[in-house]
């Protein structure tokens, strides 16, 4: 009976290995069920084709069995995505920075993001590996990943980092209760962008958690919350141990064993000295007392309260914080000035909180606030480390006038500014990437002439400033692929 009969048996692999051995001039050339047809004139090339085509097939794994459509094992379907996909140059360009840049790569979600656009589905998997690394990326990840990355997510555990970040901040109080501690401490997290007084009873519930780290953040979110009960409780507590006396603030830490601060606060049993104990409970206290409980006990205003608070630099670093956690912009204003100057000290600015109060304030805020230092900042040698104080505080992009001032800073910086690098490596990412043509003209002209051949600081500054324009030219190619 013919190989290909229809009643013949079906080949196998086995049967292939067979015409092999023997030789296609003593045996015809099997045809396993299920591979595609294969002509050729030659039989040893058509033997080689099937069996490479086979080999592939045993290589795969069996074929998926079908689940019925109500069988309760069944995985829903992913929801169709409406959303644009990423354009093909910029699928490219994220293939490549996928591994390499994080800065870069965070940047490409946040173009895909600005424009609604997600991630094709053959990506998804290498983007997804990636925020499993790196879940400081997840939350960018959750806006271009679209229905299909969500699905995935909500079927991997190596990829439920993202179902997690996903949360839409709306839960039931018995949803709450049900989750593990990580997971309550993850859903009062997404809560906060939608936080209202109607939150209040749930906080309270949580600050009496197992978990130190559910209390923490359940404190935290209170602080942001006016008019609580806790906070009014804390705003009494605080003002028992800061008051203005004769004109000058005086600070009296609470006896270590006073049992009102670690309640309100939900504080585990402090270690370290007697005197330790005290200062650290008065700063805790002081960062989640109401920030406005101080008006009218050491000032009008903000604006005086911090003036008040300037002769004692912890009290001021802790206002700080305060107005940090509570997402006070209003008092970052009037706090960031007097923090600020503590840089001029060489106070470094992330040992301070003038970093993330900056980051309170609106984009063009910030922006604006770097644009007044450097109009103060110094010309010549020491500029570039001047204005790198205050540009380093600045992480959203930079405006073009900012970008500017800051080209205009680099293309005149000498070799010896011990903050040129500092403020070259600020600009890679912050900078309009447009500017890379002048930062490539100020490179060339570093590089001297044969008549006048350059200086090795002159070397050096002109390779910081050919870096710069580098990075600046891929990021501006980068934006360009997303049009």
């Amino acid at each position: 009976m013919p190989p290909d009969s229809p009643t013949a048996p079906a080949a196998t692999w086995s049967d292939l290995v067979s015409a092999a051995l023997v030789g296609t001039a003593r045996r015809s050339v099997p045809q396993p069920a299920g591979l595609p047809a294969v002509e050729r004139d030659d039989p040893a090339l058509a033997l080689l084709d099937r069996a490479a085509l086979a080999a592939v097939r045993r290589r795969a794994g069996r074929t998926a069995l079908r689940v019925p459509p109500d069988s309760p094992g069944r995985l829903p379907q992913a929801a169709p995505d409406t959303a644009p996909e990423v354009p093909g140059p910029a699928v490219l360009r994220l293939s490549s920075v996928l591994n390499a840049d994080t800065p870069l790569l965070r940047e490409w979600l946040g173009l895909a993001a600005e424009r609604g656009m997600v991630v094709p589905p053959d990506v998804l998997p290498d983007l997804l590996n990636r925020g499993a690394r790196d879940h400081d990326l997840g939350r960018l990840m959750v806006r271009v990943v679209g229905e299909r990355g969500r699905w995935l997510a909500a079927v991997s555990d190596r990829w439920s980092y993202l179902d997690r970040l996903s949360q839409s901040g709306e839960f039931t109080v018995e949803e709450w209760r049900a989750k593990g501690a990580e997971g309550r401490r993850a859903l009062l997290e997404a809560r906060e962008p939608l936080l209202s007084a109607a939150d209040e009873p749930l906080l309270e519930e949580a600050m009496a958690d197992r978990s130190a780290r559910v209390r923490g953040i359940a404190l935290a979110l209170l602080a942001q919350l006016p008019g609580t009960e806790r906070g009014a409780r804390l705003a009494d507590l605080a003002r028992r141990h800061v008051l203005l006396h004769d004109g000058a603030v005086e600070i009296r830490p609470p006896a270590a064993d006073d049992p009102d601060i670690p309640r309100e606060l939900g504080l585990a049993s402090a270690t370290g000295t007697r005197s330790e104990v005290r200062e650290e409970r008065l700063w805790a206290l002081v960062t989640h007392a109401p920030l406005d409980c101080w008006l009218g006990h050491l000032g009008a205003d903000p604006d005086e309260v911090a003036a008040a608070a300037c002769a004692h630099n912890e009290l001021l670093d802790t206002l700080g914080n305060a107005a940090v956690v509570q997402r006070r912009p209003d008092w970052a204003r009037a706090l960031l000035p007097l923090l600020f100057r503590s840089l001029s000290r060489h106070h470094h600015v992330r040992a301070s909180r003038a970093h993330a109060l900056v980051g309170l304030l609106p984009p063009d805020e910030q922006c604006a606030w770097a644009m007044g230092h450097a109009k103060q900042a110094p010309t010549g040698r020491g500029a570039a480390s001047a204005l790198l104080a205050a540009v380093e505080c600045v992480e959203c992009p930079w405006s073009p006038e900012l970008g500017g001032a800051v080209a205009d800073v680099l293309a005149a910086a000498s070799g010896n500014d011990s903050g040129l690098h500092g403020l070259a490596r600020a600009a890679e990412y912050r900078m309009p990437p447009e500017l890379h043509p002048r930062m490539t003209d100020a490179a060339r002209a570093r590089q001297g002439t044969p008549s006048d051949p350059p200086t090795s600081d002159e070397l050096r500054v002109a390779e910081i400033l050919r870096s710069l324009a580098e990075k600046l030219r891929v990021r501006h190619e980068m934006h360009k692929e997303f049009h």
